[in-house]
């Protein structure tokens, strides 16, 4: 029997954007004091190696902050703000650095990049919704992102995933 959801003590409360009376100015400047703070400022740790991001400059910020506030827009091709990855920002490092509790299911697998195919490693807190992608490379881990998983069909991909590598890793 599963137990009902439990949020871990380790992960801070939403960063809600009415909670900056929907300014989102005033919003994404919170988001990035989060992500300075937690991947400028420190550098989270995976299985004692670094955690590094996309530095590369994005109207003034890392690409990496870009990439985990917003999602593409199938129809326009842009990046938009995504609210349900916002809200999560500060529970990235938190799973990164909390990815030995049993709440976090953690697993390889290879992907195919534009480039070549790499071994990435997912921590899904199935509870929440919530999956951060890294790669490892030469000095560390790499953060390739981190999504709020609102589509069931997604959720199952995933766990099917887990799954059969921990059958072929047991």
């Amino acid at each position: 029997m599963k137990v009902m959801n439990s949020t871990p003590d380790w992960l801070e409360p939403l960063a809600l954007l009415e909670d900056f009376s929907g300014d989102p100015e005033a919003y994404v400047a919170h988001l990035f004091s989060v992500f300075t703070r937690d991947f400028i400022t420190t550098t989270p740790m995976f299985n004692g190696k670094k955690v590094l991001h996309d530095k590369k400059d994005d109207n003034g910020r890392p690409q990496a902050f870009t990439h985990i506030t917003t999602e593409e827009n199938c129809q326009t091709k842009q990046r938009e703000l995504c609210i349900r990855r916002c809200e999560r920002i500060a529970w990235i490092k938190a799973v990164i650095e909390n990815s030995n509790d049993p709440k976090v299911l953690v697993w390889e697998k290879e992907q195919h990049t534009s480039k070549r195919i790499a071994a990435r490693t997912f921590l899904f807190l199935e509870d929440e919704d919530f999956l951060v992608i890294l790669q490892e490379i030469k000095w560390g881990h790499y953060l390739i992102t981190a999504i709020y998983v609102d589509s069931p069909n997604q959720k199952r991909k995933h766990l099917k995933a887990y799954e059969a590598y921990k059958k072929a890793n047991p």
